[in-house]
Protein backbone atom coordinates (compact mmCIF):
# COMPACT_ATOMS: atom_id res chain seq x y z
CA UNK A 1 0.00 0.00 0.00
CA UNK A 2 1.25 4.02 -0.80
CA UNK A 3 3.60 5.24 2.61
CA UNK A 4 4.34 8.10 3.88
CA UNK A 5 7.87 7.13 4.52
CA UNK A 6 10.82 9.45 2.33
CA UNK A 7 12.76 6.78 0.65
CA UNK A 8 10.28 4.20 -0.66
CA UNK A 9 7.10 4.05 -2.76
CA UNK A 10 5.10 1.76 -0.96
CA UNK A 11 4.84 -0.53 1.88
CA UNK A 12 3.96 -4.60 1.90
CA UNK A 13 3.37 -6.15 5.08
CA UNK A 14 2.90 -9.70 4.12
CA UNK A 15 3.30 -10.74 7.83
CA UNK A 16 0.40 -9.90 9.88
CA UNK A 17 -1.50 -12.04 13.00
CA UNK A 18 -4.21 -13.96 11.31
CA UNK A 19 -7.31 -11.85 13.75
CA UNK A 20 -6.68 -8.60 12.59
CA UNK A 21 -2.87 -6.29 13.25
CA UNK A 22 0.24 -7.31 13.60
CA UNK A 23 3.32 -8.34 16.02
CA UNK A 24 6.86 -7.96 16.24
CA UNK A 25 9.56 -8.20 19.25
CA UNK A 26 11.75 -5.28 20.80
CA UNK A 27 15.15 -5.91 20.37
CA UNK A 28 16.86 -3.11 20.71
CA UNK A 29 16.50 0.67 22.37
CA UNK A 30 15.70 2.05 19.20
CA UNK A 31 12.12 0.09 19.46
CA UNK A 32 11.56 1.84 22.83
CA UNK A 33 8.83 4.27 21.37
CA UNK A 34 7.77 1.90 18.38
CA UNK A 35 5.79 3.79 16.01
CA UNK A 36 3.99 0.18 14.84
CA UNK A 37 3.31 -1.06 18.42
CA UNK A 38 1.45 2.10 18.89
CA UNK A 39 -0.13 1.91 15.26
CA UNK A 40 -1.36 -1.73 16.77
CA UNK A 41 -2.72 -0.67 19.81
CA UNK A 42 -5.25 1.06 17.83
CA UNK A 43 -8.02 -0.73 16.36
CA UNK A 44 -8.65 2.09 13.72
CA UNK A 45 -6.04 1.50 12.43
CA UNK A 46 -6.35 -2.34 11.97
CA UNK A 47 -4.55 -3.32 15.05
CA UNK A 48 -4.92 -5.95 17.73
CA UNK A 49 -4.11 -3.99 20.86
CA UNK A 50 -1.55 -6.32 21.50
CA UNK A 51 1.65 -5.23 22.75
CA UNK A 52 4.87 -5.80 21.15
CA UNK A 53 6.38 -8.92 24.26
CA UNK A 54 6.05 -12.17 25.57
CA UNK A 55 4.66 -14.83 23.06
CA UNK A 56 3.40 -13.67 19.76
CA UNK A 57 0.09 -14.49 18.43
CA UNK A 58 -1.11 -16.64 15.40
CA UNK A 59 0.33 -15.42 12.45
CA UNK A 60 0.08 -15.69 8.71
CA UNK A 61 1.84 -15.17 5.54
CA UNK A 62 0.30 -13.07 2.60
CA UNK A 63 1.21 -15.70 -0.31
CA UNK A 64 -1.09 -13.45 -2.65
CA UNK A 65 0.45 -10.57 -1.90
CA UNK A 66 3.69 -12.20 -3.17
CA UNK A 67 2.79 -13.37 -5.57
CA UNK A 68 1.28 -10.48 -7.27
CA UNK A 69 4.77 -8.74 -6.75
CA UNK A 70 5.81 -10.43 -10.33
CA UNK A 71 2.78 -9.23 -12.44
CA UNK A 72 3.17 -5.26 -11.24
CA UNK A 73 4.67 -3.55 -14.73
CA UNK A 74 5.33 -0.27 -12.83
CA UNK A 75 8.84 -0.45 -10.99
CA UNK A 76 8.50 1.01 -7.68
CA UNK A 77 10.68 0.68 -4.45
CA UNK A 78 9.00 -1.88 -1.62
CA UNK A 79 9.51 -1.74 1.43
CA UNK A 80 9.03 -5.24 3.18
CA UNK A 81 7.64 -5.38 5.98
CA UNK A 82 7.36 -1.78 7.66
CA UNK A 83 4.67 -3.22 10.90
CA UNK A 84 7.19 -6.07 11.77
CA UNK A 85 10.62 -8.03 11.16
CA UNK A 86 10.57 -10.68 8.75
CA UNK A 87 13.95 -12.19 10.01
CA UNK A 88 12.18 -12.01 13.30
CA UNK A 89 12.95 -15.62 15.60
CA UNK A 90 9.52 -16.51 15.41
CA UNK A 91 8.98 -16.23 11.25
CA UNK A 92 9.34 -19.51 9.83
CA UNK A 93 11.95 -19.95 7.85
CA UNK A 94 10.10 -20.80 4.98
CA UNK A 95 8.27 -17.93 5.19
CA UNK A 96 11.70 -15.98 4.55
CA UNK A 97 12.46 -17.74 1.54
CA UNK A 98 8.71 -17.83 0.10
CA UNK A 99 9.10 -13.94 0.56
CA UNK A 100 13.02 -14.33 -1.59
CA UNK A 101 11.41 -16.28 -4.06
CA UNK A 102 8.36 -13.95 -5.03
CA UNK A 103 11.31 -11.06 -5.36
CA UNK A 104 13.21 -13.25 -7.63
CA UNK A 105 10.39 -13.76 -10.44
CA UNK A 106 9.79 -9.77 -9.91
CA UNK A 107 12.98 -8.23 -10.79
CA UNK A 108 11.57 -4.81 -12.30
CA UNK A 109 10.62 -4.29 -8.38
CA UNK A 110 13.35 -3.13 -5.99
CA UNK A 111 12.45 -4.74 -2.39
CA UNK A 112 14.02 -3.14 0.11
CA UNK A 113 14.30 -5.45 3.54
CA UNK A 114 15.18 -4.31 6.66
CA UNK A 115 16.05 -5.98 9.63
CA UNK A 116 17.07 -5.96 13.18
CA UNK A 117 18.49 -8.98 13.60
CA UNK A 118 20.85 -9.44 10.38
CA UNK A 119 22.17 -12.35 11.80
CA UNK A 120 19.83 -14.21 10.96
CA UNK A 121 19.00 -12.43 7.47
CA UNK A 122 22.85 -13.67 7.08
CA UNK A 123 21.75 -17.55 7.70
CA UNK A 124 18.50 -17.27 5.88
CA UNK A 125 19.66 -15.67 2.51
CA UNK A 126 22.58 -17.80 2.53
CA UNK A 127 20.62 -20.64 2.48
CA UNK A 128 17.98 -19.22 -0.04
CA UNK A 129 21.04 -18.45 -2.32
CA UNK A 130 22.74 -21.86 -1.70
CA UNK A 131 19.35 -23.77 -2.97
CA UNK A 132 18.78 -21.61 -6.03
CA UNK A 133 22.69 -22.24 -6.77
CA UNK A 134 23.59 -18.26 -6.84
CA UNK A 135 26.67 -16.68 -5.46
CA UNK A 136 24.69 -13.16 -4.48
CA UNK A 137 21.36 -11.75 -4.34
CA UNK A 138 19.24 -10.38 -7.15
CA UNK A 139 19.89 -6.45 -7.78
CA UNK A 140 16.77 -6.31 -7.15
CA UNK A 141 16.84 -7.45 -3.32
CA UNK A 142 18.46 -4.69 -0.87
CA UNK A 143 19.24 -5.80 2.63
CA UNK A 144 19.29 -3.46 5.57
CA UNK A 145 19.71 -3.22 9.28
CA UNK A 146 19.16 -0.65 11.96
CA UNK A 147 21.30 1.37 13.34
CA UNK A 148 21.17 3.38 16.63
CA UNK A 149 23.89 4.10 18.50
CA UNK A 150 27.52 2.59 18.21
CA UNK A 151 26.72 -0.73 20.11
CA UNK A 152 24.35 -1.43 17.27
CA UNK A 153 26.60 0.08 14.75
CA UNK A 154 29.49 -2.47 15.85
CA UNK A 155 26.82 -5.27 16.31
CA UNK A 156 24.36 -4.80 13.73
CA UNK A 157 26.99 -3.69 10.52
CA UNK A 158 29.46 -6.79 11.07
CA UNK A 159 26.36 -9.12 9.77
CA UNK A 160 25.13 -7.10 6.63
CA UNK A 161 28.95 -6.75 5.62
CA UNK A 162 28.44 -10.80 5.02
CA UNK A 163 25.66 -10.53 2.97
CA UNK A 164 26.27 -11.30 -1.05
CA UNK A 165 24.44 -8.81 -2.29
CA UNK A 166 25.31 -5.14 -4.61
CA UNK A 167 22.85 -2.99 -2.19
CA UNK A 168 23.25 -3.19 1.81
CA UNK A 169 22.22 -0.01 3.48
CA UNK A 170 21.40 1.06 7.13
CA UNK A 171 18.72 2.91 8.87
CA UNK A 172 19.98 5.10 10.98
CA UNK A 173 17.01 6.26 12.87
CA UNK A 174 16.47 6.94 15.21
CA UNK A 175 19.76 8.49 15.45
CA UNK A 176 20.38 8.09 19.56
CA UNK A 177 23.99 9.50 19.90
CA UNK A 178 26.69 10.57 17.41
CA UNK A 179 28.48 7.38 15.90
CA UNK A 180 31.80 8.84 15.34
CA UNK A 181 34.13 7.59 12.93
CA UNK A 182 32.43 5.49 10.70
CA UNK A 183 34.09 5.76 7.91
CA UNK A 184 35.72 2.61 7.52
CA UNK A 185 31.97 0.79 7.99
CA UNK A 186 30.90 2.26 4.67
CA UNK A 187 33.45 0.23 2.57
CA UNK A 188 30.43 -2.14 3.15
CA UNK A 189 27.34 -0.32 2.53
CA UNK A 190 25.72 1.56 -0.54
CA UNK A 191 23.29 3.43 1.17
CA UNK A 192 22.52 4.78 4.54
CA UNK A 193 18.96 6.58 5.50
CA UNK A 194 19.41 8.93 8.35
CA UNK A 195 16.58 10.28 10.81
CA UNK A 196 15.76 11.38 14.35
CA UNK A 197 12.76 10.15 16.49
CA UNK A 198 9.45 11.24 15.37
CA UNK A 199 6.13 11.05 17.46
CA UNK A 200 5.23 11.52 21.48
CA UNK A 201 8.56 11.47 23.54
CA UNK A 202 10.73 11.49 21.33
CA UNK A 203 14.20 11.15 22.36
CA UNK A 204 17.02 14.33 21.71
CA UNK A 205 18.83 14.26 17.87
CA UNK A 206 21.70 16.44 17.39
CA UNK A 207 21.43 18.07 14.15
CA UNK A 208 25.45 17.71 14.59
CA UNK A 209 25.23 13.78 14.70
CA UNK A 210 23.19 13.96 11.41
CA UNK A 211 25.68 15.93 9.72
CA UNK A 212 28.39 14.22 10.53
CA UNK A 213 27.19 10.96 9.07
CA UNK A 214 26.28 12.90 5.81
CA UNK A 215 30.23 14.73 5.72
CA UNK A 216 31.81 10.94 6.12
CA UNK A 217 28.96 9.25 3.73
CA UNK A 218 29.59 12.18 0.93
CA UNK A 219 33.87 12.03 1.31
CA UNK A 220 33.58 8.12 1.39
CA UNK A 221 31.02 8.80 -2.04
CA UNK A 222 28.52 6.89 -0.43
CA UNK A 223 24.90 7.65 -1.11
CA UNK A 224 23.17 9.29 1.88
CA UNK A 225 19.43 10.20 2.47
CA UNK A 226 18.12 12.50 5.22
CA UNK A 227 14.97 11.46 6.01
CA UNK A 228 13.98 13.47 8.88
CA UNK A 229 15.64 15.78 11.45
CA UNK A 230 13.15 14.08 14.25
CA UNK A 231 10.75 15.76 16.59
CA UNK A 232 13.17 16.69 18.73
CA UNK A 233 15.96 18.27 16.93
CA UNK A 234 18.52 19.82 18.69
CA UNK A 235 21.08 22.45 17.29
CA UNK A 236 24.21 23.42 19.19
CA UNK A 237 22.40 22.06 22.18
CA UNK A 238 19.40 24.69 21.60
CA UNK A 239 15.47 23.28 20.23
CA UNK A 240 15.56 23.36 16.25
CA UNK A 241 12.29 23.92 15.76
CA UNK A 242 10.31 22.60 12.51
CA UNK A 243 7.07 23.08 10.69
CA UNK A 244 6.48 19.53 10.24
CA UNK A 245 5.78 18.05 13.25
CA UNK A 246 8.45 15.16 12.61
CA UNK A 247 10.95 17.44 11.10
CA UNK A 248 10.15 15.55 7.41
CA UNK A 249 10.11 18.78 5.40
CA UNK A 250 13.62 19.05 3.18
CA UNK A 251 13.01 22.69 2.75
CA UNK A 252 13.22 22.84 6.58
CA UNK A 253 17.08 21.31 6.41
CA UNK A 254 20.19 23.00 7.01
CA UNK A 255 21.34 23.37 3.55
CA UNK A 256 24.17 21.11 3.88
CA UNK A 257 21.41 18.10 5.13
CA UNK A 258 19.83 19.13 2.13
CA UNK A 259 20.28 15.72 0.59
CA UNK A 260 18.57 12.56 -0.41
CA UNK A 261 20.35 10.40 -2.62
CA UNK A 262 19.82 6.39 -3.81
CA UNK A 263 22.77 4.14 -5.13
CA UNK A 264 22.91 4.26 -8.86
CA UNK A 265 21.52 0.49 -10.45
CA UNK A 266 23.83 -1.06 -13.22
CA UNK A 267 22.15 -4.12 -13.88
CA UNK A 268 24.25 -6.60 -16.09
Amino acid sequence: MPTNIEWTDQSDNIIRAKVSGWWCQKISEGCKNCYSEKLNQNSFFGGNKQPYSGQPPELVLDTEAIRKWGFQRKPKKHFVSSMTDVFGEWVPRFWQHEMLDGMFVAPNQIFQILTKRPEIMLLSMDEWLSFHGLDKLPLNIWSGTSIENRRTLEECSKFLAQIPADIRFWSVEPLLEDLGDITHYLNDVQLVIVGGESGPNSRPCHIEWINSIVQQCQSAKTPVFVKQLGANAQLEGQPFKTRNKKGGDIEEFPQELQVREFPVLVRE
